[in-house]
């Protein structure tokens, strides 16, 4: 394997790490604030079931989080492909170009 190659697989694991903390941190982000906010008001007015629905709703932001995260991946993902692509058929047409002009 050359070293290039291994550069890269490092950099395709560090992201794949980086993505997952991401997703972690941002579910347990939505459903702490949730909670938070259903019990603040189950203390004010003494109910026992705004945690409950607050929670719920901290649950959904976060699968929604989730699903915009990982979107946001493959996004860029096709993206990088598109453009390597691009530029593959970008050089074929110049590598033709050249052997055109140097035909007599």
């Amino acid at each position: 394997m050359k070293k290039r190659d291994k550069k890269r697989e490092n950099k395709e694991i560090i992201r794949a790490l980086a993505m997952l903390t991401q997703i972690g941190l941002a579910m347990m982000t939505c459903m702490g604030i949730s909670f938070g906010i259903g019990y603040y008001i189950d203390r004010l007015a003494g109910t026992r079931y705004w945690v409950m629905i607050f929670l719920l709703i901290g649950i959904l932001a976060s699968i929604r989080s989730l699903f915009i995260l990982t979107g946001r991946l493959q996004s860029s993902e096709e993206e990088v492909k598109k453009a390597a692509v691009e530029a593959a058929a970008t050089s074929k047409e110049e590598s033709d170009e050249g052997s055109k002009t140097d035909a007599p």
